[in-house]
């Protein structure tokens, strides 16, 4: 072997060696640097793949196209999955003085010229006819035989009445405005499957939102727990880039399950932040516990809770936080609710179509089944 042919050699096999210590370093590191690859709104079911393949912004991702979609469920995805969902707050019931009055689905919140009906579970032979239905301010919202409806925005309280028998539930009445082509409810910018953004809306990753959870990662760290962004904002442009991957990778039936339309993506609104590893078993490890039980201190939702999916139209993501403001997101998390059912808005596309109906409308004697 001549000179030069060693020299190669010995080339060749000090840069594989540094490949390999780069690819063991990122192993250990959990994952790739924060922002490599665009998380979509979405993640493969829990059931068929554990991570979300990574998308370049080129072309679709070959694992996607790759992947065993009859995986079955193992026993831990399961226990994780009801562990996460099980100690999530739970809604706040109201009770009436003499108990015979329950109200099961706590705080109500409706939009203007929305309605709802108050389900009431009803014990001690007790009967719906017997209720006597009034409202602490008739100008904010209008109440007959058990339907309330919006009139203006405000808050009130509607009364159940029988005799002596009593029951206050507090009521939230909202506004939806659309300001520059962009949906707010009562101050809060929303992007869903049902309301999208202007695909000139550019505000990139909001002062608001980095201060928050810088804080939020401080006060991790303080505890131990290493919490980290690993994307944020995502203009309409590379969304398109994300879902047209989904598309091409799965389907488009798999992408809208999956993933965000463009001008749908809560990454565009500049409040939202992916944490960490884009992987549902970090809904479990101490950090992504942590980030559920304390980001409303911040200002900060887990945006797709588990078991949530028919409401919110994405599957369980327990790494993407959205900020609302710490007022909003302390009263979202001690609810127990989705964004949607706190605005008392819908997710869904006009061409997608939806099996759920709304928990207020359920026929009566399927309320006491109802969690």
């Amino acid at each position: 072997m001549s000179a030069n042919q060693k020299r190669n050699y010995i080339a060749m096999i000090v840069a594989l060696c540094i490949l390999l210590i780069f690819g063991v370093l990122l192993i250990v590191k959990g994952g790739t640097e924060p922002g490599e690859f665009p998380s979509v709104e979405s993640l493969p079911p829990a059931e068929t793949q554990t991570s979300v393949p990574v998308l370049t912004e080129t072309e679709p991702s070959s694992a996607a196209s790759q992947a065993d979609t009859s995986a079955p469920v193992t026993e831990t995805e399961t226990e994780t999955a009801e562990a996460a969902e099980t100690t999530m707050p739970a809604v706040p019931a109201f009770v009436s003085t003499n108990g015979n009055m329950h109200y099961d689905k706590g705080h109500i919140y409706l939009r203007i010229n929305h309605s709802k009906d108050i389900i009431l579970r009803l014990t001690g032979g007790l009967a719906k006819s017997q209720i006597e239905w009034s409202v602490s301010d008739s100008s904010i919202a209008d109440v007959s035989d058990g339907t309330i409806v919006g009139l203006t925005k405000g808050e009130c309280t509607v009364t159940a009445r029988y005799e002596n028998d009593v029951l206050e539930i507090p009521v939230t009445v909202r506004e939806l405005t659309v300001v520059d082509n962009c949906t707010y409810v009562d101050g809060i910018l929303v992007a869903n499957k049902t309301y999208g953004l202007p695909e000139d809306y550019d505000p990139g990753t909001l002062p608001i939102t980095e201060e928050a959870f810088s804080m939020l990662c401080e006060d991790a760290a303080k505890e131990g727990l290493n919490i980290y962004e690993s994307s944020s904002y995502r203009d309409y442009q590379f969304q398109v880039t994300v879902y047209n991957s989904m598309v091409s990778g799965y389907s488009k039936e798999y992408a809208d399950a999956y993933s965000a339309r463009p001008g749908h993506s809560e990454h565009q609104t500049g409040y939202t932040i992916d944490c960490n590893t884009i992987d549902t078993n970090f809904g479990s490890t101490p950090e992504g516990i942590w980030l559920r039980d304390h980001c409303h201190e911040y200002g900060f939702i887990i945006r797709y809770p588990l078991g949530r999916e028919n409401i919110t139209g994405y599957a369980y993501e327990p790494w993407h936080i959205r900020y609302v403001g710490v007022e909003y997101a302390t009263e979202i998390y001690e609810q127990g609710l989705t964004l949607e059912e706190y605005l008392d808005i819908d997710s869904h596309y006009p061409d997608e179509e939806t099996e759920d109906t709304p928990a207020e409308d359920m026929p009566e004697e399927d309320a006491e089944d109802e969690e």
